[in-house]
């Protein structure tokens, strides 16, 4: 099969397209000939070397397309069925798994870092990672949904318990999960502001629901900004995944008793914050890495309903791969990027 082969950490170059051995599966596995597969920032992370992972190596933490072959144990699962590609394989007998929190599994492997992903013609993977998908969704969003509809949804949802009639503030909107978080916290019944770094993206984000609009790399005080679209009230709910300088920012945006769910450093992972100002008026901050299953089942749930709708910016072909991680780090994306063989 055709494949994106890293052998060894860099920059895009390093994406390999070559011919790769085709996938055996064992009794429990599944077969899944790749339709889609969606990039992420982790996958650049992984390529540079910031996470370990097993080389030579094929990249993809999700992706969508047909089951070939289906092990006998597979049950649920037969030929022909379009499936998506779930980012983790948990053990299910840790601590943590069998508490539900199957993202923190201690014995996990990682599609497209432990284990090969979807950059590829064929993928396998145990059963317990594949979602069906039905008519109504294209392998091109059932791709997007796993890791960034998922994350957005455990951060509003599960974490900061987001209610009808609350402010949400989310940053980095025009992002994966950014656009995600924008229709989950609508869905819920929040007014949403969108704060991203662009003024075209900022109005993609109206076009999907977002209330109001903060460009904050045009106004570094963005936080300024947020207390006066609240009428210095601040917002319930922030979904933060930036880090660096506007973390901080971030945090004087939030109304006394508000919660904030920080779960990426794009712009750097050291900050300094005012802790008095955090005690004194009952902030929650929570951390956050992955998603479990059942909440990506849940969202899946919604986007197949058609009351959630994954965007993609823009799909490159499997062995242009490379020029799909630049654009993204040129961070020219709104929403999803997708590699199709």
């Amino acid at each position: 099969m055709k494949a994106i082969v890293l052998h060894n950490k860099g920059d895009a170059n390093q994406l390999k397209y070559e011919e790769a051995e085709t996938p055996k599966i064992n009794d429990d596995e599944v077969l899944v000939k790749i339709k889609a597969a969606s990039v992420n920032h982790f996958d650049i992370w992984v390529r540079m070397g910031n996470v370990p992972g097993n080389y030579p190596m094929i990249l993809g933490c999700e992706g969508a397309g047909d089951v070939v072959e289906a092990g006998r144990n597979a049950v649920g699962f037969k030929k022909n069925d379009k499936v998506a590609v779930l980012p983790t394989i948990p053990c299910w007998n840790c601590g943590f798994c069998i508490e539900g929190n199957d993202n923190l599994c201690r014995n996990m492997k990682r599609v497209g870092i432990t284990v090969n992903g979807c950059y590829a013609e064929y993928v396998k993977v145990p059963s317990q990672s594949l979602l069906l998908m039905n008519d109504k969704i294209s392998y091109e969003e059932a791709a997007s949904v796993p890791i960034t509809f998922g994350t957005a949804w455990r951060c509003l949802i599960n974490l900061a318990k987001i209610k009808p009639g609350e402010t949400a503030l989310v940053m980095a909107a025009g992002s994966g999960v950014g656009t995600a978080a924008v229709q989950i916290a609508k869905l819920a019944g929040a007014k949403v502001i969108a704060a991203a770094g662009s003024d075209e993206k900022l109005d993609k984000c109206k076009e999907i629901g977002a209330d109001l609009l903060v460009n904050y790399y045009r106004n570094q005080n963005f936080d300024e900004e947020v207390r006066y679209l609240t009428n210095n009230n601040g917002v319930d709910v922030i979904i933060e995944q930036v880090g660096g300088n506007i973390l901080p920012r971030a945090l004087n945006c939030i109304k006394k008793g508000g919660r904030l769910v920080t779960l990426g450093t794009t712009a750097g992972n050291k900050i300094e914050i005012d802790v008095q100002h955090f005690y004194r008026n009952n902030l929650a901050m929570y951390g956050t890495s992955g998603t479990t299953h059942k909440e990506i089942k849940a969202v899946f749930e919604l986007v197949k309903e058609g009351k959630l709708k994954p965007i993609i910016d823009r799909t490159f072909s499997l062995k242009d791969a490379s020029l799909a991680h630049k654009y993204m780090e040129e961070r020219k994306n709104f929403g999803k990027i997708i590699l199709t063989p």
